[in-house]
């Protein structure tokens, strides 16, 4: 079994990940599993650092939002979303979540549904509707609760998702399919490992929210042809393979919740220790970092026009340039100054 260190580890996830070579949109979002939208720019974000054929006002085409891995909100495509909630797993009975009788929920589902089918598209707007129709406040909790609520019920149920631009729209999904949960599994596997890998089973079962056990059996079943790399004694699986003749560029940024960090429990091929809380918060939010050689050094901000750069320790003069002319290549006309902390 080949031994590889942990900057060769970091290459093969960066070559993986199109940061070496760019790709198009569609196929960075399909291939990395979607993309974690909890920030509604993030996606636009991971796709301009990424993509051959980013554009600030076209980069949602063909995209939705809704809740799959982690219970968390990903941009996905539009086309591929039976595959997303599939694999999740699609509640087969109504329960009685977020504290509502599941003798009303699919009642209430139906009135929501025919409200953005009609064109009420919006949270607020679906609120006024339901109040116009003397729903029970404790109902109303319930239905627009702040962590998703009835709405999020209908999203994982396929009936309705977001739409993937800033706002809070609801789009109806009328043509949707269930795909056996198995076969959505083993596709969703395989593009990790292709896409996110080398990554440990412990990585996988991190990422899809699923145990180990319930991981290594799906694999055992797709009879998927894994590759094995040994990192500090630890077995690491990939399919597919990497360019090893290239090199870790100076500088990368990563958009918040990046797949780079999002993809790994273990993040230390490109992340110290000591800089944990400087790039996660206590509540599990991830910034928007700088790489350099290799190492998560600074998190950034776009602030209006001006891009803020906080550095977890003190900056070189060469470093500060690396950073400027990349953050220059990025956002182009749509910064006018890069400022450090």
């Amino acid at each position: 079994m080949t031994t590889i260190d942990k900057r060769e580890l970091l290459l093969a996830s960066l070559d993986k990940q199109f940061f070496l070579s760019r790709g198009k949109s569609r196929d960075i979002v399909s291939r990395l599993c979607g993309l974690q939208a909890q920030f509604a720019n993030n996606p636009g974000h991971a796709l301009r650092i990424r993509a051959s054929d980013f554009h600030p006002r076209t980069w949602t085409d063909g995209l939705v939002k809704t809740w799959t891995f982690r219970h968390t909100l990903h941009a996905v495509r539009r086309d591929e979303l039976s595959l997303f909630l599939s694999a999740v797993g699609i509640p087969k009975k109504w329960d009685d979540g977020w504290m509502l009788d599941p003798k009303i929920k699919p009642k209430m589902s139906s009135r929501l549904l025919g409200w953005i089918r009609e064109g009420v598209t919006e949270r607020e707007a679906l609120k006024k509707k339901a109040l116009a129709i003397g729903t029970k406040r404790e109902v109303m909790e319930g239905v627009f609760h702040g962590w998703g609520g009835l709405l999020s019920e209908m999203c994982r149920r396929g009936l309705i998702a977001y739409a993937p631009d800033t706002g809070k729209r609801f789009i109806p999904i009328d043509d949707f399919k269930p795909m056996p949960i198995t076969k959505a599994r083993a596709i969703l596997l395989e593009r990790y490992f292709r896409h996110l890998g080398p990554a440990t089973l412990q990585d996988a079962a991190w990422f899809f929210r699923l145990p180990q056990k319930t991981i290594r059996a799906a694999l055992e079943k797709a009879a998927l042809p894994l590759k094995t790399v040994t990192v500090d004694g630890m077995p690491y699986h990939y399919i597919g393979d990497y360019d090893r003749s290239r090199e870790i560029p100076p500088c990368l940024f990563l958009t918040g919740f990046d797949q780079l960090l999002l993809a790994y429990r273990d993040r230390t091929r490109l992340q110290d220790d000591c800089h944990k809380p400087l790039v996660v918060t206590n509540t599990g939010i991830i910034h928007p970092t700088v790489l350099l050689d290799g190492r998560l050094r600074a998190r950034w901000k776009k602030d209006g026009r001006v891009l803020r750069i906080f550095p977890f320790q003190t900056l070189t003069k060469k470093a500060r340039r690396l950073i400027e002319r990349k953050g220059g290549e990025l956002f182009g006309d749509d910064i006018a100054s890069v400022a450090f902390a």
